[in-house]
Formats: structure tokens, sequence, C-alpha cells
């Protein structure tokens, strides 16, 4: 794992099975955690977040959806914070800032807003104990720090975070406890991850479109594969419902773009036709996800998770692919993704 440029990047990619190892063994305190929030009832939930942290959130309201009767959904901070009474009007909301760290200026001020009106309280998915200054409870990622400005294993860490908090306040522990080898089965698909998307940018050196395809719990993880090519390789890159991408966007597919499928168990079936179709306008396509060998042989790469685990589980797991391939894009450009331009690992804005 000897790189020159964005070493620190590759280096925390690669430390995600450590985080999930963390976690597990924080299990006790996270399930108290949430008995105590979850002792009065909600009318909703509102996952909130920036950036990559609002694609978390969009993954995070689709697995509570999956587990609870109480819906939820996902909002970006600043439509929180200019529009907080458009989200919040007289019910018992519990809002869930995920941050990685505590002091991003727009999660920090759509928080303050929001708890200033009735019926709110606030549970942080967080990587930074200090979300509890402006939290009413948080539960951590307690093994995520990053150097690099680019969120990896943060990310992924809060995915997994807000899995287990959709399974536990559902009534389903026991596909908790069916994860006690997260780490181990992240581990190996990282591995084949890196080896995947090294192997098709090196195949395809002339790639310049990147489009990532999901249903369900795996949108979000779609937008943050989109998230991190852009960031890491400074790409064009796009992310879409899956079948959305036939009204109109799939005008730009040719030769020289990548169609990377995370294939849900249950769109198996579309997604393999939607596959076929992008490969006869000239895409090179890719598909990750359980079933993929079987339903999907025209696709030019493809990748079985393997773990016995359902989509909600696999969530974490899916979105490998994305870090890989910005990484690499990023090496074939010469491009240094440990400081990626005009970024910063926490958005601070002046008053």
């Amino acid at each position: 794992m000897e790189k020159k440029n964005s070493s620190i990047t590759y280096r925390e990619i690669y430390g995600q099975d450590a985080s999930f190892a963390a976690i597990n063994e924080t299990l006790p305190k996270i399930f108290a955690t949430l008995d105590e929030v979850f002792a009065q009832p909600y009318d909703e939930l509102i996952f909130t977040g920036c950036g990559t942290s609002l694609y978390l959130a969009q993954t995070a309201a689709h697995a509570w959806n999956t587990y609870n009767d109480t819906p939820a959904k996902a909002v970006c901070c600043s439509e929180l914070y200019f529009f907080p009474k458009a989200y919040i009007k007289g019910k018992r909301v519990l809002v869930l800032p995920i941050t990685r760290k505590s002091y991003t200026t727009e999660v920090r001020n759509a928080i303050d807003k929001v708890r200033a009106l009735d019926g709110v309280k606030t549970l942080a998915i967080t990587c930074d104990v200090d979300s509890s200054l402006y939290n009413d409870a948080y539960i951590l990622s307690p093994k995520t720090a990053e150097d690099s400005v680019i969120m990896t294993r943060s990310f992924t860490s809060m995915v997994y975070l807000a899995v287990i908090l959709a399974m536990y306040e559902g009534g389903k522990k026991d596909e908790i406890d069916a994860m006690a080898e997260y780490p181990a089965q992240a581990k190996r698909l990282l591995a084949e991850m890196d080896r995947m998307a090294k192997t098709i940018l090196a195949e395809h050196p002339d790639l310049d479109l990147f489009i990532t395809l999901g249903q369900g719990v795996y949108y979000g993880v779609a937008n943050e594969c989109m998230n991190k090519m852009k960031e890491m390789g400074l790409s064009n890159s796009e992310a879409y419902y899956s079948l959305e991408y036939r009204h109109g966007p799939m005008s730009l597919v040719d030769e020289h773009t990548l169609v990377l499928t995370l294939a849900h168990p249950d769109t198996l079936e579309e997604d393999a036709a939607l596959l076929r179709q992008m490969k006869s306008f000239g895409a090179v396509c890719a598909a990750i996800g359980d079933g993929v060998e079987q339903a999907m042989p025209q696709a030019d790469y493809k990748l079985e998770l393997g773990c016995g685990y359902n989509a909600q589980q696999n969530a974490a797991l899916i979105g490998f692919i994305g870090q890989f391939l910005g990484y690499y894009i990023a090496e074939q450009k010469n491009i240094d993704a440990d400081t990626p331009r005009h970024l910063s690992q926490a958005i601070v804005l002046e008053k």
C-alpha cells in the first residue's frame, strides 16, 4: 500500500475495517443512548448533513424507513437553517445531524435554529465527541480520525452507525448481531474493490464521464461515489436513481463513459436491462452487488459482495468502489488527493 501521491487518503481508505471493529466494541453504549433518546415518541425523523454527510443522510433515512413506521427524510443543513418551519410544523421531531467535525458552520447554524423550536430533539451521528456541545445526545464512531481532507472511513463508519440505529429501533437486533464479522468482510472487499477500480482505469484510460447508479439504500451511496470521483479526481461524475438515468442523462453516454451500477437485490432485473442498453451505446459497464454474476453477464466488470447480508447491511461496504475509483483517477492525472483543490475538512464560514 505504499503510494507517492495521495498516500494519506489511500491509507485511511484501508482503515475502514478498524472503524467498524471499534463501533462493534461500543455497541452496548450505543444501545443505551438509543434507549434514552427513543424513550419518547416522535412524529418524524430528519437526517441532515452537508456534502458527503447529506448523501449519508439519504442512505440513513432509507434504512430507517425500511425498519420503522415513524417516517424519516433527508434534508440538507442549509434548507433546515433557511426554512425550518417548512420541515418542522408543530410535530415532535428528532433531528439527526451527521458530521465528521463538530464545527462545520452550516451544521451548527441549522441545529441551533431547529432546537429553538418546540418539540425538537437532536441526536448526532458523528466522529467528534464535541458534537455533544450542541446536541441532546450523540452516537459515535470512535476510531475514524482522518488527516486527509477527503471523507472515506468517516463516511462508511457513520453509514454503519445509521444502519445499526435503524435496525435497533426496528427490533432487528439479530441483524446487528449478524454483522459481528463486518470488519473481516470489509477487509476482503477493500482489496477486491481496489483491484477492480485499478483494473478499470488501467484498461480504459480515456474515460471522461463517470456515472454511478443506485436505488433504495444505495442511492445515497451512489451520490457519494460520484462525490469521491469529483473531489479526488477532478472528473465529470454524476449519480442517479438507476432508472432515472434513461430520462435525459443517457444522451451523454459514449465509449468514454463508465456506468457503475450498485445493484440492489430488489432491482436486479431492471438494472440488468438498463446496463445492456448503456452497453449498446458504447459505455464501459461495471456492476457490484449480490447476484450480478448471473443477472448481468454483459457487464465488463462484476463483483459479488458475498457477505450474506441484505442491502441495508451492505450499504457501508458497497461504496468502497467510489473511493478507489476517485483515488485511481487522481493517480492517472497525477493529482494529490490528499490536498484536493478548494476543499478543507470542514467548511467554516466567517461571520
